[in-house]
């Protein structure tokens, strides 16, 4: 698999997270020399017990959920297969590689249509440093087009910093914005591009600030883009949406026992502002996204 790291370290998305852990248990399964020598069951445990609290700490990064949900099933039907160590380990290593290579594969489908939405000259405008929106930039500013971004600096804790640094060393025009100024660069912009970490029945989650965003684009009459993988889809009659506060010294600190601090890195956002999802399928008008993947 050929993944572009590029991910932010203030508030990595479920890709930069899910990455890691596998990277972390497919280094260690390459290095076994003697898989006799191997639990293969406490290998499995600690498997277990780090996605466990990857979803705990991120409940509401539904990819995460899915795919080592997905990878842990079949790990697990593989210990109860009576076979030997060194087929089981092999099983395990060739069942991340296939999972990783079918995110890449997902994921440069996602950036390929996303490239086909920004037209020559077009000014789009982003936040945070998801991982779907970089790499969809990246391929248009490979395919030879010509735009500018602006992004959004995300405060806290700021990552849209980050995602500028990036597009800047690929040499693409950027420009920050302070969170607050939203309203004075929009009516500027061709297009925005959001990459949410889950999808319900009514909405989506993202950064705190994105429905703002959203309502603010639509009434200004600017497209506004989900990007998405389909595997984010978590309705929320499965799984509830829950949001934890952050470090309230990340907005303010103060002596003032009477003043008290918010801070919420995550919300809800209805899809009513959407103009189209781009997922691994293609391109979609948000009722006709609903319609295929989110009505039962």
């Amino acid at each position: 698999m050929n993944k572009i790291k590029i991910q932010a370290s203030r508030c990595p998305d479920a890709y930069a997270l899910l990455f890691s852990y596998y990277d972390s248990f497919l280094s260690r399964l390459k290095k076994v020399s003697d898989p006799d020598g191997v639990n293969c069951e406490a290998f499995y445990e600690e498997m277990h017990e780090q996605a466990k609290q990857l979803i705990k700490t991120h409940p509401n990064k539904a990819l995460i959920r899915r795919s080592t949900t997905n990878v842990l099933n079949h790990c697990k039907r593989s210990l109860t297969s009576q076979k030997g160590n060194a087929h089981i380990l092999e099983s395990f290593k060739t069942k991340i590689s296939a999972v990783l290579e079918e995110i890449e594969k997902n994921v440069q489908k996602i950036a390929t249509y996303g490239a086909r939405a920004i037209a020559q000259g077009n000014r789009i405008l982003t936040m945070s440093n998801d991982y779907l929106v970089v790499r969809t930039l990246f391929e248009a500013e490979r395919q030879k087009r010509r735009f500018e971004v602006f992004v959004l600096k995300t405060d806290p804790p700021g990552e849209g910093l980050e995602l500028a640094e990036l597009l800047a060393k690929k040499k693409i025009r950027v420009t920050v914005i302070p969170d607050s100024q939203m309203g004075i660069c929009l009516p500027d912009v061709n297009l925005v591009f959001i990459g949410p970490e889950r999808l319900y029945e009514s909405g989506f989650i993202h950064r705190a600030g994105s429905l703002p965003l959203a309502l603010t684009a639509k009434k200004l009459n600017i497209p506004v883009y989900l990007l998405a993988d389909t595997q984010t889809i978590l309705f929320e009659r499965e799984r509830s949406i829950k949001f934890y506060p952050s470090d309230e010294k990340e907005v303010y600190k103060s002596k003032n026992k009477n003043i008290h601090v918010m801070n919420y890195y995550y919300e809800k956002v209805m899809y009513e502002p959407i103009y189209k999802v781009i997922c691994e399928d293609g391109i979609f008008e948000m009722k006709e996204f609903n319609n295929w993947f989110l009505t039962e």
